[in-house]
């Protein structure tokens, strides 16, 4: 990596209490800087930080003000490569479970007397010498930010949208995506169909509509950064790469939004600023708040919407358990009911064995031992195909005789009846001292009855 480091100016590091902040310094000494800040901290040589979050200036394209600063009045390879210096730095002091997210835009280069401007694909030149620097890019995500500089001339659209370009340092990174899941777009038919849906929302897409925060619009017209980051911005990526208490680094902080969000979000924030304008601003303004604002809370709604989701997962199970039976020959007459129970549903974010289920198929009273056995078998197979197999549920299943009755299973506790199949919505509710009754002549409806202890009433939209 080409590049000659700066002269070391930073200012004076304040006490260990103090370390989690917005510093003026420079970029260029990004590596004297974390080596500062390990020894006022006391991680001596061992890398601390979790996640590194900027957006390095846009080359030559902005002057944010400061002498000597990175990008505006130099050619482009020193440009990149004073930036490869940095991503170096970062990435020596980045645990192995780290990452780095950069945010850039690609810019327009100089016409000539004989040629148009060409356009020049800054995201992925960066990404270049990040790779360089050891990263390994995982993901590029479109950031859709509606209103941006006004980068449109003749032969180039109105641009609406920024590269977010995420790499990590090892196989071991941090990545919590169940924290993004998103329940408010999900679709009516989620009722009928709660198995094709995660209980927790729809995993997060590669393209995020976030609005940059309008200039002027602050009070007293405080954020005059040219490319200020809007909080929910940082908060996803702060949120998929870390924990409470990681180190979130910046050392191109501008008006120290990610600082800022990192320390809202329960993380230590660490930045570095050349310009003193940008470092009061966020210590007068962006900070206080950022953190008068916090609070990054899960929606109540969506809350009771996963558990509704389980269990209409739970509660489909059984039905679409009998559906595979009678495709596969089983007669109606064999099967009389199915009650259904489950164990409090664990309402931690998880990818699979989203519960514990049981199962009791209540077959015919007249079924020999030897077609109990077939049954007994065509079920086993039917749980270990698809579409039972993708439940996500762990499920035991049991058989027995109508004469023993539901006494056990319901504890004389009112049932929900669950009638043709539409596990949805209680069709009847069935009391203790006529559960045995009702039983005895459930054979006769068109579909075995779902029975069960769990209650739901979810009305199908047109």
């Amino acid at each position: 990596m080409t590049g000659v480091e700066a002269p070391a100016r930073h200012t004076r590091l304040p006490h260990t209490e103090e370390l989690w902040s917005v510093h003026q310094g420079d970029a260029r000494n990004t590596r004297a800087f974390l080596t500062q800040i390990a020894d006022e901290a006391g991680f001596g040589d061992a890398p601390f930080l979790t996640t590194t979050i900027t957006s390095p200036p846009y080359a030559n394209l902005v002057d944010y003000g400061p002498d000597r600063q990175i990008g505006f009045g130099q050619s482009y390879e020193d440009y990149l490569d004073e930036c490869g210096v940095v991503f170096e730095s970062v990435y020596a002091r980045t645990k192995d479970d780290g990452s780095l997210w950069m945010v850039a835009d690609t810019l327009m280069g100089a016409a000539s007397s004989t040629a148009p401007s060409a356009l020049i694909p800054l995201p992925f030149a960066l990404a270049d010498r990040a790779t360089k620097a050891g990263w390994i890019l995982r993901d590029v995500i479109i950031w859709r930010k509606d209103r941006t500089r006004p980068w449109t001339s003749a032969g180039r659209l109105r641009n609406g949208f920024e590269y977010v370009l995420y790499f990590v340092k090892s196989s071991n990174f941090k990545h919590h995506v169940e924290r993004l899941r998103d329940l408010r777009n999900i679709r009516s038919w989620w009722i009928k169909y709660p198995e094709r849906h995660n209980p927790w929302g729809m995993t997060p897409d590669n393209v995020w509509e976030i609005p940059i925060p309008v200039q002027g619009s602050w009070a007293s017209n405080e954020l005059r950064h040219a490319c200020p980051f809007p909080a929910e911005l940082v908060r996803r990526m702060v949120q998929l790469s870390t924990d409470e208490g990681d180190i979130v680094f910046d050392p191109f902080s501008g008006s120290g939004m990610v600082a800022a969000v990192a320390e809202a979000d329960s993380r230590r924030g660490l930045g570095t600023e050349l310009s003193e304008k940008f470092c009061a601003t966020y210590r007068d303004f962006v900070r206080p708040t950022v953190l008068a604002e916090q609070g990054f809370e899960l929606d109540v709604d969506a809350t009771d919407l996963t558990g509704t989701l389980l269990t209409l997962r739970a509660l489909k199970y059984p039905k679409d358990l009998v559906r595979q039976l009678l495709r596969t020959g089983t007669p109606r007459e064999s099967i009389v009911a199915v009650f259904v129970g489950a164990l409090p549903f664990e309402m931690t974010p998880r990818s699979n064995n989203y519960g514990d289920v049981s199962c009791v198929i209540f077959v015919n009273e007249s079924l020999s031992e030897t077609e109990l056995a077939d049954l007994k078998q065509r079920t086993a197979r039917a749980e270990a195909r698809a579409p039972l197999s993708k439940y996500g549920l762990n499920v035991t299943t049991d058989f027995r005789r109508p004469s023993v009755g539901l006494g056990d299973l319901s504890e004389g506790a009112p049932l929900a009846a669950y009638l043709e199949g539409h596990t949805w919505e209680v069709g009847q509710m069935i009391l203790g001292e006529d559960q045995d009754r009702w039983l005895a002549g459930a054979h006769a409806k068109k579909f075995p009855p779902i029975l069960s202890s769990m209650e739901t009433r979810q009305t199908l939209e047109d």
